[in-house]
């Protein structure tokens, strides 16, 4: 009996494991500058934003944003905080790009009640990609 049969008798687990292992990584060629032909794929959850935009009327504060461009985008959370450091989550929007798509109008509007009066309102958006990694948007302020 050699040291493998004796794992397998133990565990057969392991035994798959180790094979799978190997087989894994002699299948997998280097990447290297003598490999031109290894695609790297696009980082997931890549959103490129053109444009975050807030305006505020009297009845309602518009929050609209478009991007140029996303991959692997789940979905956004829109964030809001009076003081730019403790942000609230007010709204979902559900519809991004899950595989590589161009870009996209986006627009979540609320109640201007949620102004007081010479205070400011600032919004952030949370983006998670599809494997529930999180990336955040630069601060927008409204007043």
């Amino acid at each position: 009996m050699n040291f493998f049969t004796s794992i397998a008798k133990k565990s057969t687990l392991v035994c798959i494991v180790t094979v799978f292992s190997a087989m894994a990584a002699s299948a997998v060629p280097p990447l290297t500058g003598e490999n031109p032909s290894a695609i790297i794929p696009e980082p997931a959850g890549h959103v490129v934003y053109q444009s975050i935009i807030v305006t505020k009327t009297d009845k309602s504060v518009m929050l609209d944003w478009n991007t140029a461009s996303e991959f692997m985008n789940s979905y956004f959370e829109v964030e809001r905080s009076t003081n730019a450091v403790d942000f609230k989550t007010v709204a979902l929007v559900l519809d991004g790009f899950n595989t590589a798509g161009t870009g996209k109008k986006y627009a979540f509007k609320e109640d201007a009640s949620v102004i007081k009066t010479g205070k400011a309102v600032y919004y952030r958006l949370k983006q998670f990609d599809d494997y529930g990694n999180v990336s955040y948007s630069t601060i927008v302020k409204v007043q």
